[in-house]
């Protein structure tokens, strides 16, 4: 353990048991605080004056101004008033760039700040403004995750406010304590007694902490649990928490949690095992049962000849679920009431929890997870004990509505407005008026596709009149794309409502990896017409390519290639019907099963590949489209995920 001299400023590791103040605080950001590396860069030598004379010249202006510097000054003044030589700071007595130390500091934190002479906590938001109870009740400090063992574990504990003035201790504000924290006065006071696992985390609900790990990583001294630190599992380290502490303990209130309806969660089946502390209630501790009485209450009710009187007093965790033998009985269905060794602090008889038999299996789920019953003798007669499995973790998604929505952008003038057209059967068929109809894309329009039933083509048609169609879906969850650029693409899809726009103000390469040199720019000026021009259709980017050879492939996708006639006939139509029922063997009517048709693409591979990128180069540009995951909202009955379609067309550098 590495301390700080409270005179001499400098980290030091001593020999032997040493009487060392802790501070406890909530944290500033990083860059505000002192950190061991701060420490590691004094300018001067400390002041071999009065302790009290250090800190100006012994850290550097750019120290002495940060925000925490106060705080820092003010610690190591009263610890070295109270004659404690050392005090640990965890900003600055921790090296955190060295993982295994600052592992090896969480798993230590509870005993350090147990074996500590005097805690103090300096609340940076409580003033002497003359309300005080209310500042403190409201102070910061009692929200987060890290502050709760640290005003468990001391015996001392000295609150100050914001200017280092001590307005209490532990002890004398502990009727306030346990009204703010609902910790019980004989557990801050010190005396004995045994909360059960609930209890405890019960104290952690509502608490928060910057990262999601920290939430279980605080709570391992308050249940004398090590563990390997592992930043970035998030969640997953609650779990682990949990199943530490069911290998030394068979107390089955971990178990006596329940959601509220507002849990985003609170209807589905889940696993035994909770998912957070803040689904453990503070309204009332949840008490265990020691065994014997937890066996007379139930023979009282089933009488003496039941089973139950040879009930098994453990379980055991294994890695297909948690093995246990509880009084159980049927309740609706494939729906069983299970009754848990714990009460209620006022409660005569147990608490009993809900778990569903998982179809096709023998395992059990939990059930209605917004229930932790306080039942009555109705409840427990018929009761028999049975050895189950219960499922530590449950990974099906929540049954919420999922919407996806497809968003479409460019820089290319072509594609700025394109049109689009929803088939609800791809490969089907039906009436083109049972689709959304061709509409207008705009970069504000968000196109809605349903998983695995809908398909989307998008096209866009340049001022010569060629025509490109690219293909949208989604397949469990991931979207995929087919680019297809085929001659004849004009017979299938309806251009007459696209919006024509001229490349002036426009970028005319959209490509992020292609620009134009000087002298491309100049040619181009060159052979672009003049906005005064008398023609009534600018010439785009490709007029400025030669035309493409007969036998160009005009179809390119990672999972499908397809190529078609290149008869070089563009054109306008003003007619809405679908262009593929003007098109000689017309197909069924709608343009993407039409396309599909003409084309004989095979949908289940390219809904199996999930393609999300297309390059394509042909004589006269090359095209790029990509797509990835936009926007997420979440609401507790809806996810909605925004996907958004990027497309990069150039002119190769080779045309010049």
């Amino acid at each position: 353990m590495r301390l700080l001299h409270t005179t001499k400023l400098v980290l030091e590791t001593p020999t032997g048991v040493r009487p060392y103040a802790i501070l406890s605080h909530r944290w500033l950001a990083d860059h505000e605080e002192l950190s061991f590396q701060d420490l590691q860069r004094m300018q001067i030598p400390p002041s071999e004056g009065p302790h009290n004379n250090y800190a100006g010249a012994a850290f550097p202006p750019r120290v002495q101004g940060k925000e925490g510097f106060k705080k820092f000054q003010g610690a190591c003044d009263h610890a070295s008033r109270a004659g404690l030589e050392y005090i640990w700071i965890d900003t600055c007595c921790i090296d955190k760039t060295s993982s295994a130390e600052l592992s090896e500091a969480i798993n230590s934190m509870y005993a350090w700040y147990r074996d500590s002479a005097v805690c103090y906590v300096y609340l940076h938001d409580v003033g002497d403004d003359g309300n005080f109870q209310s500042g403190f009740e409201h102070a910061d400090w009692f929200q987060r995750g890290w502050t709760l063992q640290e005003l468990i574990a001391p015996d001392n504990v000295y609150f100050f406010n914001k200017d280092w003035i001590k307005i209490g201790s532990k002890a004398t504000f502990a009727p306030i304590l346990n009204k703010i924290t609902h910790i019980r006065q004989d557990i801050l006071l010190g005396n004995p007694c045994n909360p059960s696992i609930a209890e405890k985390m019960s104290w952690a609900a509502r608490r928060k902490t910057q990262k999601i790990e920290d939430r279980a990583y605080s709570l391992m001294g308050l249940f004398g649990i090590h563990m390997p630190i592992i930043y970035g599992e998030g969640d997953k380290a609650f779990r682990r928490l949990q199943l530490e502490i069911m290998k030394s303990s068979d107390d089955q209130t971990i178990f006596a949690w329940h959601d509220s309806l507002k849990h985003p969660n609170s209807v589905r089946d889940r696993g035994l095992l909770a998912s957070a502390p803040d689904v453990f209630s503070w309204d009332s501790p949840v008490v265990a049962m020691d065994h014997s009485h937890f066996i007379n209450s139930l023979l009282r009710i089933v009488g003496n000849r039941s089973l139950l009187r040879d009930l098994p007093r453990g379980y055991s965790i294994l890695n297909d679920g948690i093995h246990i033998t509880l009084p159980m009985k049927r309740d609706v269905g494939d729906t069983w009431l299970a009754v848990l060794k714990c009460e209620g602090e006022k409660q005569e008889f147990p608490y009993g929890i809900y778990l569903k038999e998982r179809s096709g299996c023998d395992g059990f789920l939990r059930t209605s997870p917004t229930k932790l019953q306080k039942l009555d003798p109705a409840d427990l007669e018929g009761l028999a004990p049975h050895k189950i499995r219960i499922v530590v973790d449950h990974h099906i998604l929540p049954t919420i509505n999922r919407r996806q929505f497809f968003t479409f952008q460019s820089t290319d003038p072509v594609w700025e407005h394109c049109g689009y057209y929803v088939c609800p059967k791809p490969g089907g068929r039906h009436d083109v008026g049972q689709g959304s109809g061709y509409q207008v894309l705009d970069t504000d329009t968000r196109i809605e596709l349903s998983d695995s039933m809908q398909c989307s083509c998008v096209y866009s048609r340049s001022p010569h009149g060629e025509v490109t169609v690219l293909l949208i879906g989604i397949e469990h969850h991931r979207p995929w794309i087919h680019l297809l650029t085929n001659d004849d693409l004009y017979r299938y899809v309806d251009t007459s409502l696209l919006y024509r726009r001229t490349v002036y103000g426009a970028p005319l390469v959209s490509s992020p990896t292609s620009t134009l040199s000087s002298s491309q720019a100049d040619r181009l000026s060159l052979a672009l017409p003049s906005p005064t021009s008398p023609q009534s259709n600018p010439i785009p980017p490709f007029a400025l390519s030669p035309p493409r050879s007969p036998s160009s492939s005009r179809s390119l996708s990672l999972s499908h290639t397809s190529t078609g006639t290149n008869n070089h006939r563009f054109p306008q139509r003003n007619s809405t019907a679908p262009y593929s029922q003007l098109h000689i063997g017309g197909g069924t009517g709608c343009p993407v099963c039409s396309i599909i048709q003409k084309y004989s693409i095979d949908m289940n591979v390219i809904k199996n590949s999930r393609v999300d990128f297309v390059f394509e180069m042909i004589p006269d540009k090359q095209i790029e489209v990509d797509i990835r995951k936009g926007q997420v909202r979440v609401s507790e009955a809806t996810l909605e995920v925004d996907y958004v379609i990027t497309v990069a067309v150039s002119m190769p550098e080779a045309e010049f």
